[in-house]
């Protein structure tokens, strides 16, 4: 619903976390104010009294904290009237930081209330999204390349540090236990398409794939597991895909040695953004004017140029290498070989009006 709105929400947050390294700006000019009245006044007393400099600067502190331990040395007239200047200075200034910093800290704090409701809204405006539990090292890739792919993500975790890093990078975020009911309605789990759960804990994920089952049982799950107990046992609580990032780590790294040239053209189609060749996978409208037809009546190759790898039927059955009969039935999903814009001049076939 919002998928075109992602960009516009990135830049609006990014913009929002520009306001915080101006608060930074005016916490060191105000640090640099103080430290100038401490320096003007030491240097005053050094050159009034011809003191020491350290005994200067502790005249100077004294003074200004108003602690009353008295004269280090006995003052001069000239040094008195320097006194009452440097007080009424340091008041001043002690005034201006206090004022400033009183002003931040309310304006941070109304700001962080105000987006935290205007995002909140946007979340509850949200149909279709996807929801990642858990801003790891995986999450943040995986993230990413769902965003490249203008797919609207919404962010939980209880870590504070990284949900900031999240919302800095303009995600939508949820502050909070994933494995919570009230954390996930937040996040719009009973509008949300996909779930992706990435705790580090096999039962923190056996808890956020029942809750997000039972309140969505059309919901699209994946979720990672430490071992193959952990995946049966994610599996039958309801997750359709299970992940091992080791095992998937391990699988990459043998293929990178027994098959590096296949695996430098899995690296490349995989990556969609990097080059203009990928492996994609495309449904089939129900209302499309090529479902029910062959591959060969479609002519897909002459008409985009690409290589139809496979089908997967609406039972998940794979059809490897189909040939020119196989019909492309409606509800099935091709996975084809091709060029960006070969897949734009497919997609206009699939809807085209008949």
């Amino acid at each position: 619903m919002l998928k075109n709105t992602s960009n516009f929400r990135r830049r609006l947050s990014r913009g929002d976390f520009r306001r915080p390294s101006r608060d930074m700006g005016e916490l060191f000019l105000l640090l640099f104010a103080i430290i100038l009245v401490v320096l003007l006044g030491a240097s005053g007393y050094t050159l009034i009294e011809d003191w020491s400099f350290f005994d200067s600067l502790y005249m100077t502190i004294i003074t200004l904290s108003t602690v009353g331990y008295g004269e280090v040395h006995p003052l001069s007239p000239a040094g008195r009237i320097f006194s009452i200047c440097l007080i009424i200075v340091g008041v001043g200034v002690a005034m201006v930081v206090l004022t400033s910093l009183s002003q931040i800290i309310i304006e941070r704090q109304m700001r962080w209330v105000f987006e935290g409701r205007r995002m909140q809204q946007t979340i509850n405006e949200l149909n279709g999204h996807t929801i990642f539990c858990g801003y790891g090292r995986l999450s943040r890739i995986a993230a990413e390349r769902l965003r490249e792919s203008d797919i609207d993500l919404v962010i939980i975790d209880s870590d504070e540090t990284r949900i900031e890093e999240a919302r800095a990078e303009g995600f939508l975020v949820v502050q909070g236990d994933a494995t919570l009911d009230e954390t996930l309605r937040e996040a719009g789990i009973e509008r949300a398409a996909r779930l992706v759960s990435l705790l580090p804990k096999d039962s923190d994920n056996l808890y956020v794939i029942l809750s997000s089952r039972e309140m969505n049982r059309d919901l699209y799950i994946l979720s990672r597991a430490e071992d193959e107990i952990g995946e049966k046992r994610l599996r039958t609580a309801g997750a359709n895909r299970i992940m091992s990032p080791y095992r998937v780590g391990g699988i990459k790294i043998a293929d990178g040695l027994l098959r590096p040239y296949v695996t430098d053209f899995l690296d490349i189609t995989g990556h969609r953004q990097e080059r203009d060749i990928m492996l994609e996978e495309i449904k089939i409208p129900n209302d499309s004017p090529l479902a029910g037809k062959t591959l060969v009546e479609a002519a897909l190759r002459q008409q985009t140029n690409i290589i139809v790898a496979a089908i997967i039927t609406e039972k998940g059955e794979m059809i490897f290498n189909p040939s020119g009969n196989t019909k492309m039935e409606a509800g099935a999903t091709l996975i084809g070989l091709g060029l960006k814009s070969d897949f734009k001049k497919l997609e206009e076939l699939l809807i085209a009006e008949q």
